[in-house]
């Protein structure tokens, strides 16, 4: 299947949602690895990754995680990209080895980010906006760097074709119990983005 723009749905934490994304056309998937609630280990992440063919995979950093466990993660093949937010970016950056970053940033931080765009390997910015951007300056942005944006912030999806942006953002949810999810959330997006 293919998508009239690029997808990226963060916060999977199963393979249930892995591959039903997957399946759907989804470009990126990001998984938040780690040892706290709301995370997966990277063994989970391992075992998920063997299973599910097609989009690439993200490194959805937190601050929780350890440096031994950071360079073990990035190092592994499985994974092509590192989320990180502006902060993170200045710490850690130096340390990432040829994986390319996906930057959660906002409108407002824009012009301290692009003194680093040359500095970084950053494909992507992720607005973080709570509020419906100003689509001029998210132009502005999408004309430097590849931006996504949350697909709560776009009025009408059908017309995710005319606006300045490289694409969409969607998160996954935890399963009821294991093999057994509602995809509601994610179908209803995904179908209307769905190329005839």
């Amino acid at each position: 299947m293919q998508l009239k723009t690029k997808v990226k749905v963060g916060n999977i934490t199963n393979l249930s949602d892995a591959r039903y994304c997957a399946g759907m056309g989804v470009d990126l998937l990001g998984f938040p690895i780690g040892d706290n609630i709301g995370q997966i280990s990277f063994d989970t992440f391992l075992e998920i990754a063997e299973w599910v063919a097609g989009p690439a995979f993200i490194l959805e950093y937190a601050d929780s995680m350890d440096d031994e466990q950071f360079q073990k993660v990035t190092q592994s093949t499985a994974v092509q990209y590192v989320q990180l937010n502006f902060d993170q970016l200045l710490r850690l950056g130096g340390k990432i080895q040829d994986l390319p970053i996906i930057l959660t940033t906002s409108i407002a931080e824009w012009k301290d980010i692009k003194a680093h765009l040359l500095t970084y390997n950053i494909s992507y910015l992720v607005l973080v906006e709570t509020i419906t951007p100003e689509w001029a300056k998210v132009e502005e942005i999408n004309s430097v760097i590849n931006v996504l944006v949350p697909q709560h912030l776009i009025d009408n999806i059908s017309d995710v074709e005319s606006l300045p942006i490289a694409g969409i953002l969607m998160e996954g949810s935890s399963e009821d119990k294991p093999g057994q999810k509602d995809y509601d959330h994610l179908a209803t997006i995904l179908e209307a983005l769905e190329l005839d």
